[in-house]
């Protein structure tokens, strides 16, 4: 295994990085328009007729790695089947050379507690949710990629095993030692969800003092590589039920602690996670007997489908287009509107709040649109309630698609942020009558 990479796989992602921004701006293609002129559509031909076609498909995993937001718990869609969500998260030291008490005999550990600040959810909180947390027994590399299918091992036997529901147990003031035989109460800035590790691992960590183990935090993570805290799988789940948790992976009170009795001094140590530790999502879907399956099979239907978490994926595209205008227009304005249909939405199942379309290159290897660099508020992919539909400005994509600088792979439709986030949306394909998906070009005819 290779230190740097150890899951070093050829895969298909949608990477977000400053340097990837600039390698993309830097070879702009010929024939892309000017921000002044894509507005300017006074003496132009429209039309908005242009044959598309979609494809709903099973999304190729993400990387989801070094995130800021964490995705844990189950749940069961009416559209999309069953999805599942797991942490893993690598706490550190504190400090180099940790020393616990100077003399460790008169020390009694009290309880080792997980904390995670909270960050909202997306689906039913009041059904009730089992996660463990395990103790991953592989070395985690902060400089490796770990995707979202990437499968972790851990110790056989959970740590703990924490159970909630109706409302979830989440604290917002705690109480805790102040390392001098007084005990404080604490008002934490957001509500923490906090799972009883035990005594044992608490027991082992102080045993480790003054041996290379808590020397540093690079050999704290080769002997305690990390948690994983994943849902216990309810097969009584109905449609709709059940909740995706969100937790911010970063935060301050994001850690692990450790609460002991130093002689009779009431002490803790907390370890935190945070921007240098490894963490990561991984998801898992079964969309047996769905509405998700049934159009990845059969595009007759007249819906697609989008999913996070890497789930479900919509290819978009214009089969005819470059044969009708290609090599003889001059795109000024092109939209791509897509209808959100109605169904199984609630307040806490709403429609995902933005998508984003990407081209694939020939590889096969999602990549940003020109028109998604020049401006992203131009760009679009806001869900926009009142029209409940989402528009793209696609009209640099659409110039080079007819000057052929583009493949015919398409546009691909994801839910923007689908690493961490839980979001989805049905929309109407082109076989809907009323709200199909539809391309408004206006354009110049220069022959």
């Amino acid at each position: 295994m290779k230190k740097n990479n150890p899951y070093n796989s050829m895969r298909k992602v949608f990477i977000l990085s400053a340097s990837f921004l600039f390698m993309l701006q830097a070879c702009k293609k010929d024939g892309a328009l000017v921000p002044d002129f894509e507005e300017n559509t006074t003496f132009s031909s429209f039309s908005d007729t242009t044959q598309i076609t979609t494809n709903t498909r099973r999304g190729d995993s993400v990387l989801a790695d070094q995130i800021a937001i964490g995705l844990v718990g189950e749940y069961r869609d009416s559209s999309f089947g069953y999805t599942k969500a797991s942490i893993h998260v690598q706490p550190r030291l504190n400090t180099n050379a940790l020393i616990f008490s100077d003399n460790l005999q008169l020390v009694t550990v009290d309880s080792v507690v997980l904390s995670l600040e909270y960050g909202g959810f997306y689906g039913d909180t009041s059904v009730i949710q089992t996660f463990e947390v395990s103790r991953i027994n592989q070395e985690l590399f902060d400089s490796a990629k770990y995707y979202s299918d990437v499968i972790i091992s851990t110790e056989s036997t959970p740590l703990a095993t924490h159970q909630f529901g109706t409302s979830p147990n989440f604290k917002s003031r705690i109480n805790q030692p102040d390392n001098i035989g007084n005990v404080d109460t604490i008002n934490l800035d957001l509500p923490q969800l906090r799972i009883n590790l035990g005594k044992a691992l608490g027991e082992e960590i102080i045993s480790k003092q003054g041996g290379t183990e808590l020397s540093n935090s690079e050999n704290f993570v080769k002997f305690f590589n990390g948690l994983k805290i994943t849902p216990v799988n309810n097969s009584g789940l109905t449609d709709n039920e059940a909740a995706i948790l969100y937790f911010r992976l970063t935060a301050t009170d994001t850690k692990m602690t450790i609460y002991y009795t130093d002689d009779t001094t009431k002490k803790f140590v907390d370890f935190p996670i945070n921007t240098l530790s490894s963490r990561f999502n991984t998801f898992e879907h079964d969309y047996t007997g769905s509405a998700a399956e049934t159009a990845s099979q059969n595009q007759n239907t007249n819906l697609a489908y989008v999913q996070a978490m890497a789930g479900v994926e919509t290819t978009i595209k214009f089969p005819t287009l470059r044969e009708k205008l290609g090599g003889k227009a001059l795109v000024n304005k092109a939209e791509l509107i897509i209808s959100a249909a109605d169904g199984s939405y609630s307040n806490n199942v709403g429609k995902a709040e933005r998508l984003i379309v990407a081209s694939r290159n020939s590889d096969g290897a999602l990549q940003f649109i020109p028109d998604a660099l020049t401006n992203s508020d131009l760009f679009g992919g806001e869900y926009d309630p009142e029209k409940n539909e989402y528009k793209f400005n696609i009209s640099r994509y659409i110039q080079s698609y007819l000057n052929g600088s583009e493949n015919e792979n398409g546009l691909t439709l994801l839910v923007s942020g689908s690493a961490v986030k839980a979001e989805r949306v049905v929309i109407f394909n082109e076989n809907n009558s009323a709200n199909k998906i539809r391309l408004n070009l206006y354009y110049t005819n220069t022959q």
